[in-house]
């Protein structure tokens, strides 16, 4: 996968500008089927401008990234997950979790909390797409279904980007 947008081509960390969109995406693309959000962060990032969606991909969701949740009115947290069938795409809507977040391993509901209460700010509308994964050996390509579900997952991008980032 190419370089996210929110980092330079050295990998340095950009200054966090506003943003009406951010597409938060994580996974190993070294587990097989565990790589398919990055493979969708990397779809998107050829359909969207810079300045309609904000795209950071990363092996997991960090407390760094609540700088970037800080900076949106629209978040969309994309990964795989192994309880749905593999191809099976779920999204649902994502609120800040009341209790305080464990730093060592973040959830969507953990890292908006922490973004507002770090920052100050949290998105209006969050979202967490996840795919159903089945394979998690080591192997750079997703099985089947799951190359099936990310043209599908990313509609779904898409019609949230269109739908909420127009509002915020």
């Amino acid at each position: 996968m190419q370089a996210s947008r929110a980092k330079t081509s050295t990998g340095r960390r950009q200054s966090v500008q506003h943003c009406p969109a951010l597409l938060l995406a994580c996974g190993n693309s070294l587990r097989q089927d565990d790589g398919v959000g990055l493979r969708i962060a990397e779809a998107a990032e050829q359909l969207f401008p810079a300045s309609r969606l904000r795209i950071v991909a990363a092996q997991q969701f960090t407390p760094e990234m609540a700088a970037e949740l800080a900076a949106t009115e629209l978040v969309i947290f994309v990964d795989a997950c192994a309880v749905d069938a593999p191809g099976a795409i779920r999204v649902i809507p994502v609120t800040a979790r009341a209790d305080s977040p464990e730093t060592h391993r973040l959830d969507p509901a953990a890292l908006l909390a922490m973004a507002q209460s770090l920052c100050g700010h949290a998105p209006a509308r969050a979202f967490a797409l996840t795919i159903g994964a089945g394979h998690f050996g080591y192997g750079e390509e997703i099985s089947g279904p799951l190359r099936q579900a990310v043209p599908r997952a990313l509609r779904l991008v898409t019609n949230l980007v269109t739908a909420y980032s127009a509002k915020a």
